[in-house]
């Protein structure tokens, strides 16, 4: 598929911040989390699984609007958005 920005799955790092809890925001259990995610390494998780993706650096979380860490937004793949935070969470361990 391509990028579409109307119907991309955005990732946001509090997804697979490992200091973060469930209620703060972290979506994947600790063993698929990683201290502290930039979006350089979430956008090269998306890249490792041939994923279209655009990097968005002025976007805030939706529940921490003060601190604004950006997104990385994928296209709608074969993959539902869970196995889709799920491989990219594994891509992050294995490669920090």
């Amino acid at each position: 598929m391509a990028y579409d920005e109307d119907t991309a799955i955005v990732l946001w790092p509090e997804y697979f911040d490992s200091r973060m809890t469930r209620s703060q925001g972290r979506r994947l259990p600790l063993s698929l989390c990683v201290p502290e995610p930039d979006l350089d390494i979430i956008a090269k998780g998306a890249a490792i699984l041939d994923l279209e993706y655009r990097v968005h650096e002025d976007m805030a979380y939706p529940s921490n609007r003060i601190e604004r860490r950006g997104c990385v937004k994928v296209e709608r793949g074969p993959m539902p958005k869970t196995k889709i935070l799920a491989a990219v969470g594994r891509t992050l361990v294995d490669n920090s």
